[in-house]
């Protein structure tokens, strides 16, 4: 379901916290911006960037994400950075509307 939802949905729940599972493991993340780059009414593209613990996998895959609010899915994130607050991960969505 995540996979689904609009850049609409995700930024009223920018600085709000998910659960990342991979395998048996899971860990809080937050999601600390969601930015709209769409190019026009016809396109939609946006990035989501959430923070993690340092502990969190530092490769790209597919998480299953769960949200209180949003509910739960599976999306693929990259990590894009590390610093002493996290391991940064990004979502990139491009899709006709």
């Amino acid at each position: 379901m995540l996979d689904n939802l609009h850049h609409e949905d995700y930024a009223p729940h920018v600085n709000s916290k998910f659960q990342m599972v991979a395998g048996e493991q899971s860990w809080e993340i937050e999601l600390i911006e969601a930015v709209d780059k769409s190019p026009s009414p016809s396109q939609e593209q946006y990035v989501l960037l959430f923070r993690a613990p340092l502990d969190a996998p530092p490769y790209q895959s597919i998480f299953q994400l769960e949200h209180a609010e949003l509910g739960a899915g599976a999306l693929f994130l990259v990590p894009i950075r590390r610093d002493q607050s996290g391991l940064y991960y990004e979502a990139s969505f491009n899709r006709m509307r």
